[in-house]
C-alpha cells in the first residue's frame, strides 16, 4: 500500500510525530512519501496513493495555514481516499483540555471543507528555546494556565507514542 503522510510543523514535534508514523509504516511493509506542506508541491499527486494521512500542530487555537492550502488544494482526493487527521495540540495533553483539541479539529474541518472520518487528538511538547517573548505569555498565561507541570520552564514532551501507534494501526487497518 503507497501512503502519503503530509504535515506541518512549527516547532519540530509533529515533524518528530511523522517520522515515528512514517518508520512504524514502512516497519508494518508499506510505501510511504512524506511531505512538508512549507515546500512547493512540485511534482505531488495525492491521488497516486491508497491512504493519506495529514498531520499538523496548533498554534494560537489554529492549524499551519500550509495545512489548510494543502488541504484546500487536495479536496477531491481527500474526501475520496481513506484519510487520517493527526492534530498536535498541548490542549489534547490535558483531560480538561481535549474538548478545545476538539474544537481545533472541528474548526479546521470548516475552514478548509474537509472533515476527515478518523482524527487523532495527540498531545505535543513545550520547546521553550523555540518561543519568542509573545508565545512564551502565551505558554504562560492561556495554554498552562491553571495546569500542573512538574517543571514549567523546561522542555517537556507529551505525546503517548503508544497511544500514538495503536491509532496509526487502527488506521491502516480499515
Amino acid at each position: 500500500m503507497k501512503i502519503l503522510i503530509a504535515y506541518g510543523s512549527t516547532e519540530g514535534q509533529t515533524r518528530k510525530i511523522v517520522k515515528a508514523i512514517a518508520k512504524q509504516i514502512t516497519d508494518m511493509g508499506h510505501e510511504i512519501a512524506m511531505f512538508d506542506t512549507s515546500g512547493l508541491l512540485g511534482d505531488l499527486h495525492p491521488d497516486a496513493f491508497d491512504q493519506i494521512i495529514v498531520a499538523g500542530s496548533v498554534h494560537v487555537e489554529r492549524h499551519q495555514e500550509t495545512m489548510e492550502l494543502f488541504v484546500l488544494a487536495h479536496l477531491e482526493e481527500l474526501r475520496s481516499k481513506p484519510a487520517l487527521f493527526i492534530s498536535v495540540s498541548l490542549a489534547a495533553a490535558f483531560d480538561d483540555g481535549l474538548t478545545d483539541a476538539q474544537v481545533y479539529v472541528d474548526s479546521f474541518a470548516k475552514t478548509t471543507g474537509w472533515a476527515p472520518k478518523k482524527a487523532l487528538l495527540v498531545a505535543g511538547a513545550v520547546r521553550h528555546g523555540e518561543y519568542g517573548y509573545y508565545e512564551e505569555h502565551i505558554f504562560e498565561h492561556i495554554v498552562i494556565k491553571d495546569r500542573s507541570l512538574d517543571d514549567p520552564s523546561k522542555d517537556q514532551e507529551f505525546t503517548d507514542w503508544d497511544a500514538l501507534a495503536k491509532g496509526v494501526e487502527g488506521f491502516l487497518a480499515n
